[in-house]
């Protein structure tokens, strides 16, 4: 059973109120007249009213825009601020390491030249020894230097560089020079940082090195190598095919071979100076890279 609503029957005979006093007013012609100017204004006011909506509407749109494209603004800021960051603290951990490798470099350097001045007070007044007496003399008073990585070169490296130039003769190999103090202050500044002409030199003794042992490899007779030299003598002849016959050339696993060089990341940032200073070039076939000397 349904229950009275008075509210609703008070509004209801508002309503009807309202509309009999519109029906008493269209019977007078004044009265008529002034609700269509009332509905006119009314129309007016509605029309102003959507040309502010739309107004207001266009103007979110446009703060929404600007607001999104400030945040992406900001977002790629913070992401250019963060690469930065990470750049940094590569750079700073490479600065570290080569301050600590130029502190042992000192030190070792240190060491080197008071050896030497033990060892000259014992060299008497003799005639200029053969180059096999030198060469002993040499092994002798030089016990170590330090790499470019911080790793110590042993007195079986220092035999090898100084028996460079006999082996060079031999085999008339193309071996990487020195480079001068002159020459680093002509390499830019954001491709040596705080690298030297001793940390360069010494990745230079690796090439020089590496190229000198596996050549002397390749110009003897296949039946009187050992197994492994003969897997790296087949592997060299299908490389040297890709590089191109008569070119001389060496690898990473090469340098870390024969030079006990690694090719680290100090490395890999001391090879563009070598470029630059037009030491060696580089070659990229079938998926490797080839040093060639220039």
């Amino acid at each position: 059973m349904s229950t009275f609503d008075l509210e609703k029957m008070v509004g209801t005979i508002d309503k009807l109120g309202t509309s009999l006093d519109v029906m008493l007013c269209c019977k007078d012609s004044e009265g008529g007249q002034e609700i269509l100017e009332t509905c006119e204004q009314l129309d007016n006011l509605i029309m102003s009213l959507d040309d502010q909506i739309s107004i207001l509407k266009d103007a979110l749109i446009k703060e929404k825009n600007a607001r999104q494209s400030s945040f992406q603004r900001q977002l790629d800021e913070l992401k250019t601020i963060e690469e930065r960051c990470n750049h940094m603290i590569v750079y700073i951990q490479l600065n570290t390491e080569l301050e600590s490798q130029q502190y042992n470099q000192n030190h070792e350097i240190k060491e080197y030249k008071g050896n030497s001045l033990n060892n000259m007070t014992n060299i008497s007044m003799s005639p200029v020894p053969k180059w096999n007496d030198a060469y002993s003399l040499c092994e002798n008073t030089i016990h170590h230097t330090t790499l470019s990585n911080g790793t110590m070169m042993s007195n079986s490296i220092m035999r090898q560089s100084l028996k460079s130039q006999a082996v060079k003769q031999a085999l008339d190999i193309p071996l990487l020079k020195s480079v001068s103090n002159d020459e680093m202050d002509t390499v830019p500044k954001y491709m040596k940082g705080r690298l030297t002409s001793l940390n360069v030199n010494a990745v230079i003794d690796g090439f020089n090195i590496a190229l000198e042992n596996k050549y002397e490899i390749l110009r003897k007779p296949r039946n009187v190598l050992k197994k492994k030299d003969q897997d790296m003598y087949n592997t060299w002849k299908i490389q040297q095919n890709d590089v191109g016959q008569g070119q001389y050339f060496v690898t990473a696993d090469d340098i870390s071979r024969f030079g006990e060089t690694k090719v680290d990341k100090t490395t890999l940032n001391i090879i563009p100076i070598l470029r630059h200073l037009k030491r060696l070039k580089e070659s990229r076939t079938g998926g490797f890279v080839y040093y060639l000397p220039y």
